[in-house]
């Protein structure tokens, strides 16, 4: 009878070490996942404060309203806003 509880407290012990080792592990993946999103997010908000200085200084040196594509990223400046696009979305809108 005591041979039984020893085998079963091993067990039961090894069940809750593998339990917190996948929780541990699935954390883990999820707080990458975060990470490489934010980090995705980050970039394009990068590429977007670039292009839209680019629209910015077009306008500036053409006097006219400024349209600049790269990739999903579209810029337009007139002389009142700047609004920066990525596919349908605005990410960015600056006014006077």
């Amino acid at each position: 009878m005591r041979k039984n509880r020893q085998h079963a407290f091993i067990l039961a012990d090894s069940l809750i070490a593998l339990m917190v080792v996948s929780l541990g592990i699935t954390f883990t993946l999820i707080c990458h996942q975060c990470l490489v999103y934010q980090s995705k997010k980050q970039c394009i908000n990068l590429a977007a404060y670039r292009i839209a200085k680019e629209a910015t200084d077009e306008l500036i040196t053409t006097h006219r309203p400024a349209y600049i594509r790269r990739d999903e990223l579209s810029a337009v400046a007139s002389e009142k806003k700047v609004i920066v696009s990525y596919g349908d979305q605005t990410i960015l809108e600056v006014r006077k």
